[in-house]
């Protein structure tokens, strides 16, 4: 069994990471992968530090501050005190930022919709449990995330 269960940790790492990356081209966007899981992880998260967007990203401090001085620069994102240490910094989403990301996302689903309507409704209905479940999973290999969630519809429960 524990055989079978690697076999489908494994597709599932690279299924999804593929999936992302092709809607991603799909959109014909010029932002690097960097730059759109900094928005999204801003976005989901919330402001955050440098070395938290490091620590999700996996990548090097050097490498995340230029690509967030790169989204500054370019008004998607801003520094400002942490309101839990005035020394420290979060960087978080400006206005124009969130609509890059809401933008990015329709542009996305726009591509994903047609596959989804192929699908017969027993499909649809197994990826949006899917859907919730990757979430949940996900969630819980983020140490502090901890998103108050509701159950997923015919997922066992959580805890």
């Amino acid at each position: 069994m524990s055989d079978a269960l690697d076999d489908l940790a494994a597709t599932l790492v690279v299924s999804a990471s593929r999936f992302g990356r092709t809607a991603s081209r799909a959109t014909g966007t010029h932002r690097s992968l960097v730059a759109h899981r900094v928005l999204g992880n801003l976005h989901n998260e919330g402001p955050l530090r440098i070395g938290e967007l490091t620590h999700l990203e996996g990548i090097t401090q050097p490498a995340m501050t230029s690509a967030v001085n790169r989204l500054e620069a370019e008004g998607l994102v801003a520094r400002t005190a942490d309101p839990e240490d005035a020394r420290a910094s979060v960087v978080v989403l400006t206005d124009a930022g969130r609509a890059e990301v809401a933008d990015f996302r329709l542009r996305a689903a726009a591509h994903v919709r047609p596959l989804l309507d192929a699908l017969g409704p027993d499909d649809v209905d197994v990826l949006r449990r899917a859907g919730a479940l990757f979430r949940d999973m996900t969630d819980a290999m983020v140490p502090g995330v901890a998103h108050a969630r509701a159950p997923v519809a015919g997922a066992a429960p959580r805890g």
